[in-house]
């Protein structure tokens, strides 16, 4: 083999290995421990001191990233506003972008994490999209949580089916005041 053959083979050679470098770069993965932890005391004084325990955590859970039991592998992140009343309709299924770029078509939802800002004059108002909602962590279609100023909703579907999303994909959040309200969103789960 020439010397310029040896040169265009080890470009062509270097080129490869940089393009599959790049193209196992680009998968995304998703794992972790999901620790909800209380820090309580609670104790009642009298003639004599009585006290209660606690659990260490009320949920840990540990997942791996992929698409069955105790895995995800997408997250999405959002901190959203809402101006008085106004409501939106989130797509989970193809309508939201995770933080590298990726469009996520969520086929089960594993966890649901909504908190409302203290600042909030009101509470907001998640489910009962008019069209396709996303219900199946719901008894009905048309049911709808309120999450009060300052509060949390978290839901948490660790098993193989989860909280399935086909074309059920979109969940309405409102504002159920006069003022603005502010929000963060965490929807995990597994792509289609």
């Amino acid at each position: 083999m020439s010397k310029t053959a040896n040169i265009v083979w080890y470009a062509a050679w270097i080129s490869a290995c940089f393009t599959l470098g790049m193209l196992l770069a680009r998968a995304e993965s998703f794992s972790g421990n999901l620790l909800v932890r209380p820090s309580w005391t609670h104790e009642k004084d009298g003639a004599t001191t009585a006290s209660e325990s606690f659990p260490s955590s009320l949920l840990s859970w540990t997942f791996a990233s992929g698409t069955g039991t105790n895995e995800m592998n997408q997250i999405w992140v959002s901190r959203r506003s809402l101006t008085n009343s106004a409501s939106e309709t989130i797509d989970l299924d193809g309508g939201v972008t995770n933080s590298f770029g990726t469009q996520l078509d969520f086929a089960e939802v594993r966890l649901v994490f909504i908190s409302a800002a203290s600042t909030n004059t009101a509470a907001l108002n998640v489910g009962g999209a008019a069209a396709n909602a996303f219900s199946t962590w719901l008894g009905d279609a048309s049911d709808v949580v309120s999450i009060r100023p300052g509060g949390v909703l978290m839901v948490v579907g660790p098993d193989d089916t989860a909280y399935t999303v086909s074309t059920n994909g979109n969940l309405k959040i409102q504002n159920g005041g006069t003022g603005n309200a502010t929000y963060d969103i965490y929807i995990g789960g597994s792509d289609q």
